[in-house]
């Protein structure tokens, strides 16, 4: 096992937690809709449910859920590599952290950084060979914890919870451009 036990009971109280205070939410919060909240509400114990999972793990190596999931991005993009711009925003980092973590990516010789060979001013972000294999070495230990994840839902309710998953996140696209509008 991967991580403590009382990981597992945190995040199982934050679950009990929801279940306990919905009514009163409602209650006490008339106007927004009870199961909107709740939703919500499991997206973000869902969220740490995975920091909580992962972050010990990566820890061992010096590393934070961030700038492994920087990695990955780094991997993702192959051998064309990727831009420090378009890291922070698939990575969802303002471009203070992501520098820093890219100073840590490249203190550890996992990714290299050069100069972009259409535009001299720009960067690209590139993974090294020792980058490649960090990456193996964690996805596999990082299976079985995904494998537990999802040990309950079969085939098809994995392919109907990516299809919700991608309808929330398309919706929260277009929240955000409600938020820009009235903040």
């Amino acid at each position: 096992m991967y991580y403590p036990r009382r990981t597992a009971m945190k995040t199982n109280d934050r679950l009990l937690a929801i279940d306990s205070s919905a009514q009163r939410w409602s209650e006490n919060v008339p106007g927004m809709p009870q199961v909107d909240v709740t939703l919500m509400r499991l997206m973000r114990v869902a969220s740490q449910g995975i920091t909580a999972c992962f972050d010990p793990i990566l820890r061992t190596a010096g590393l934070t859920e961030s700038s492994f999931h920087t990695l990955v991005v780094v991997v993702g993009s192959g051998s064309r590599g990727t831009t420090p711009t378009a890291l922070c925003e698939q990575v969802g980092q303002n471009r203070a952290n992501m520098t820093r973590i890219l100073d840590l990516l490249l203190s550890e010789n996992l990714v290299r950084v050069g100069v972009h060979e259409r535009d001299a001013r720009r960067k690209r972000v590139s993974v090294t060979a020792a980058g490649r294999r960090l990456i193996k070495a964690y996805a596999a230990r990082f299976a079985p914890i995904v494998e537990e994840v999802f040990r309950r839902l079969d085939a098809k309710d994995k392919r109907e919870f990516e299809r919700l998953l991608r309808t929330v996140i398309s919706s929260m696209d277009a929240a955000e451009r409600v938020v820009g509008r009235t903040a």
